[in-house]
Parts: structure tokens; C-alpha cells; sequence
């Protein structure tokens, strides 16, 4: 009897453990003053293209989004790539970076009041000298503050940073890119989401942009198709950067945990995330062994040039196969352990019966 028991009780407590770069950008820091600053600009970045000797211009929006008047002013810098990730660090103008001047804005400094759009036009003189590729970061702030930064990512103190990309074109310019590397941050997943990231390395001396899709194939079948750097973001010359998808469409389906509209974080200030089960996207759960295909593509001036990459991962949601197991199973094992302890139970009570029989 107790053997049957504790089958039944390990079953059960078994179950229970089973869980049943385009629009407007904006910028809220503190100046060097103390007081709050908020700033919206757009478009962020701007690609600027044209023969050296041309006038090239574009128009920049501001707008306050504080509550009081202000008074804005314009300060050039430049822009490079940081670190392996091609995220992009300012830096203050340097020996030889004639460049600076052939930029002006108007106007210079100007009157913001509360949440009006106001328009910056900025105006680049290529010289006949100009060539290849020049990166700007065009920094908004408060009249009377110096702009500070970090010299490492793009991390600014009190102002905010529209990055402006000018391709001065010249015979030689060269736009050449390859995939560095195409990875999952998984090769076995138990539910998705399956993360990818693409590292490419541009190796010409103009930049570019590349963009594409990964297919998500099983057997042959394209189940799923993701986009890589749908908002056409540069990558610079002699620089990597790193492109990431999500593919999420999935039953039951890890999600960032929120509290009051805010993101959880753990100890190490990561999300925290935690399963959504919606029975209603059950015919979404994913099984099996998964292929994801890269394709993008990128301009090198004359052609659309192919970039591919290829990587398998397996999805096993070992907690919905343990239930669709357990399920049927356990009412055919209790039935057999019941069965088995009346049988037993019977052929004790008739050996005891015999003996009794044999004693008299």
C-alpha cells in the first residue's frame, strides 16, 4: 500500500513543478547648469551625398520639450565607431580636421520656446580637394553650457546629437563588406524567443548600409522571416557592427517582466523575464530542428552585392512533451498501482484464509 502511494504522490508533485537612425529623437538630461534639459530633434542620421566643389544642405528640426523658454545654440563635432558593436562615440574637433570648416548653420543660436518646432539649416561647401567620407555630429544645446561627453559611446551631458554622414564622391571610393559573423544566442532553445545578430565588417573607405532578411527554414519550409537593419543604419569604414533579430512568435513565449510600467531588472541589471502562456497561439509551439538563412545586400556603387550566412539551432520544449506524456500516463499508472494493491490485497486475505482453515 504505500509502495502505490508514493507512486501516485511523486507523479503529482512531478505535475506540479511543470509551469501550467528616420524619426524624431529625443534627449532628457541634466545641463551643465543643474536644471533639467529636454530636446527632440529629427531626422536622425542624415546621409548626405555629392561631387567635391557642390554646396550640400539640410534642414534640422528642433524642439523644446521642456516647460519654460530657452535658448539653443549649435556646436559641430565629429562622430566615429566605438568598440566592436560599430556604436557610434563623439569627439571634439582634432589637428588637421580642416573640415569643420566648411559647415554652417543658420542660425547659430536661436529662441526655443516650449514645444514649437524650430528649423536649423545646416550648409556644407565641399572643396574640389574633398573626398570619400565625412562624419559629422551636429550638437544641440542649452546657450551658455559647454556640451560635454564621454569619450567612449555616444553619451552627451546637457545637449543632443544629430549624426549627419557626407559622402563626397570621388573616383576610388570603395564600399566593400563582409559577415563578420552570424550567431544565435542559443543552439538549443526550449521556448522562444530565438535572438541572432549579424556582425558586419565594412573594409572600404566610404560607408554603407546593408540590410536584408533571415529566413527561418524547418525541413525545407520557410516558417518565419525576420529583418536585419530595416532602419538602413551605416556602417563606417574599417569598422564593425552588430545587427540583432528577434523571432518571437512562439507558444509559450519568454516576455520582459514589468512592475508599474518599468522593467525588472535582477542583479545584475539585466531584464528579468518570464514565460506568457496564451493557449490561444498553441498551434505556435515550436518543435524541432530549425534552420536560419542570412541574405542582405548592400550598394557598392554599381551593383547590389550579396551577403550570405547559414546556422542551425533546435527548439525542445521539454515541459509541454512532459505534460502531453504525463497526462494519459498517469490516470493508466494509477489504475495499474490501484489494481495491483487489491490484487495483492485479495491474495493475502485468501492465504490467510487458508491458513486459518489448516490451524482448525
Amino acid at each position: 500500500m504505500k509502495r502505490w502511494k508514493l507512486g501516485l504522490l511523486l507523479i503529482s508533485g512531478l505535475l506540479l513543478v511543470v509551469p501550467t537612425l528616420g524619426s524624431p529623437t529625443a534627449a532628457a538630461a541634466t545641463s551643465n547648469s543643474g536644471a533639467p534639459f529636454n530636446i527632440f530633434t529629427s531626422p536622425l542620421p542624415i546621409d548626405l551625398t555629392g561631387p567635391p566643389g557642390s554646396t550640400l544642405s539640410t534642414d534640422i528640426r528642433v524642439k523644446n520639450g521642456g516647460d519654460t523658454n530657452e535658448t539653443f545654440k549649435v556646436t559641430l563635432m565629429k562622430f566615429s565607431a566605438y568598440g566592436d558593436q560599430g556604436k557610434p562615440a563623439i569627439h571634439d574637433r582634432g589637428p588637421g580636421d580642416d573640415y569643420f570648416d566648411w559647415v554652417s548653420f543658420s542660425p547659430q543660436t536661436f529662441a526655443a520656446p516650449p514645444n514649437v518646432w524650430q528649423t536649423v539649416k545646416m550648409t556644407i561647401n565641399l572643396p574640389s580637394t574633398a573626398a570619400f567620407g565625412y562624419y559629422y555630429a551636429v550638437i544641440f544645446s542649452r546657450a551658455g553650457d559647454t556640451p560635454t561627453h564621454t569619450n567612449k559611446e555616444n553619451v552627451l551631458v546637457g545637449s543632443s546629437a544629430v549624426l549627419v554622414l557626407v559622402d563626397a564622391q570621388v573616383p576610388g571610393a570603395k564600399r566593400a563588406a563582409q559577415v563578420v559573423s552570424f550567431t544565435s544566442d542559443k543552439h538549443v532553445y526550449e521556448f522562444l524567443p530565438a535572438t541572432f545578430q549579424v556582425k558586419l565588417h565594412n573594409s572600404g573607405n566610404v560607408h554603407l548600409i546593408a540590410h536584408g532578411d533571415i529566413f527561418i527554414s524547418k525541413g525545407g519550409k520557410t516558417v518565419a522571416k525576420l529583418a536585419v537593419n530595416s532602419a538602413r543604419g551605416n556602417v563606417l569604414p574599417g569598422s564593425n557592427r552588430v545587427f540583432a533579430a528577434s523571432w518571437d512568435d512562439g507558444f509559450p513565449v519568454y516576455v520582459t517582466k514589468e512592475r508599474g510600467g518599468q522593467v525588472l531588472l535582477d542583479s545584475q541589471d539585466k531584464p528579468v523575464k518570464g514565460l506568457r502562456w496564451d493557449f490561444s497561439k498553441f498551434s505556435k509551439l515550436k518543435f524541432g530542428h530549425y534552420t536560419a538563412h542570412l541574405l542582405m545586400a548592400y550598394d557598392n556603387g554599381q551593383a547590389d552585392v550579396p551577403l550570405n550566412a547559414e546556422l542551425s539551432f533546435w527548439v525542445i520544449p521539454w515541459r509541454v512533451i512532459f505534460l502531453a506524456i504525463a497526462i494519459p500516463v498517469t490516470p493508466a499508472v494509477a489504475v495499474y498501482l490501484l489494481m495491483r494493491w487489491r490484487f495483492k490485497k485479495r491474495l493475502a486475505k485468501a492465504v490467510h484464509g487458508s491458513k486459518s482453515k489448516k490451524d482448525t
